[in-house]
């Protein structure tokens, strides 16, 4: 990275500060501690923590969990730490999840409107002063809308404190809250989808050896209940020769109306001609939920795997043989001409014979 020398900031500093802003821990079973990775104007480290707070609804929680029908609501509440050694001023609201490129779990920031769990949140207070070592709740009530679809709605509670460097250069918003879970009556559709599959493959010219398959693919969450999925890689060749399975790693969970693209490279696969690709998933209920039955699904694709190295193995092998049959064919040509010849020769010397005058046989 290069310094850019009109800043007087180090922008190692700067990339630290932008990368803890970003980062939302949720769930964590007790107050959720923002490290003081940046410092505001003055210098002074600010801290804080987030999580759920002991309530009627529940007490010791990781996160909010509701299963409420259409058109019920719940009060609940967020409780709010400051472990500094100065006054901070936190804005405190809800936000939609959303499933990362990465596989994680992320909830919108405050610029964009949640259209979701989010939107049905109201928080009694949108700001929240507190003093060094102070600590406060903040109520909030969900009111599930009367048409709100049935299945898993995700979103969070969160608190968040924007600071700017010196000159103002650079506004940092570290944001820290808690996730929540909503599952709402009605029927369950649990399903996956994959497909946009790519799939190419990387041989070896040794006649010993196996290749890789590389394979892209986009899993989407087509149904209204989170999902993760066990995965299978399985490649064919010609014919349905040389039959390979794949363990994959488990897909993370996907929210509903989510997407996933995912790509992996697989060694030990051996060179078909023609590989008929198969990625194949099982779609299982998150680990908090309880078991579910969900319809397997699979995306295929073909491509040619020649076996390079085998092919140039049989190829030498076949010029080898042919050499070897040529050359056994002019050695016996040569032992035939030679037998030939000698034959000639016998002949023509026994046919040279004759009589002297005296009738006895002489030779010439």
């Amino acid at each position: 990275m290069t310094r850019r020398s009109a800043t007087p900031i180090s922008p190692r500093r700067i990339v630290a500060a932008f990368v803890a802003a970003l980062a939302v821990l949720l769930g964590t079973p007790a107050y959720a501690t923002a490290a003081p990775t940046n410092r505001p104007a003055d210098d002074t480290p600010v801290s804080w923590g987030a999580a759920p707070a002991d309530t009627a609804v529940g007490k010791g929680r990781s996160r909010f969990s509701y299963t409420l029908a259409p058109g019920s609501r719940v009060s609940d509440a967020l409780a709010v730490v400051n472990r500094s050694d100065t006054t901070i001023k936190l804005k405190v609201y809800a936000s939609d999840a959303f499933t990362t490129p990465s596989g994680g779990i992320d909830l919108l920031t405050a610029d964009k409107k949640p259209r979701d769990v989010g939107s049905w949140i109201t928080m009694k207070s949108t700001t929240l002063t507190l003093k060094s070592q102070q600590s406060a709740t903040v109520p909030f009530t969900l009111t599930v809308p009367s048409d709100a679809t049935p299945g898993d709605h995700s979103g969070g509670v969160l608190t968040s404190l924007v600071t700017e460097t010196q000159g103002r250069t650079v506004r940092l918003d570290r944001r820290l809250g808690s996730r929540l879970y909503l599952r709402v009556n009605g029927p369950l559709d649990p399903s996956l989808t994959v497909g946009d599959l790519h799939a190419s493959y990387q041989g070896t010219l040794d006649p010993a050896g196996s290749g890789s398959l590389r394979v892209t693919y986009t899993v989407e969450n087509t149904g209204n209940v989170r999902l993760k999925a066990r995965q299978l890689l399985r490649a064919e060749g010609l014919f349905g020769l040389i039959g390979q399975d794949a363990g994959l790693p488990d897909l993370p969970e996907i929210l509903p109306g989510n997407s996933l693209t995912r790509t992996v490279t697989v060694n030990g696969i051996w060179p078909g001609v023609r590989l008929d690709t198969d990625v194949i998933l099982q779609p299982l209920a998150s680990d908090d939920q309880p078991a579910l039955r969900a319809h397997q699904v699979t995306a295929s694709r073909s491509l040619w795997a020649w076996p390079w190295g085998q092919l140039i193995v049989l190829a030498a092998l076949a010029t080898s043989g042919g050499a070897y049959a040529l050359l056994r064919r002019r050695r016996r040509r040569k032992v035939e001409r030679a037998i030939a010849d000698a034959v000639a020769k016998a002949l023509g010397t026994s046919g040279t014979r004759s009589n002297d005058p005296q009738g006895r046989p002489s030779a010439t």
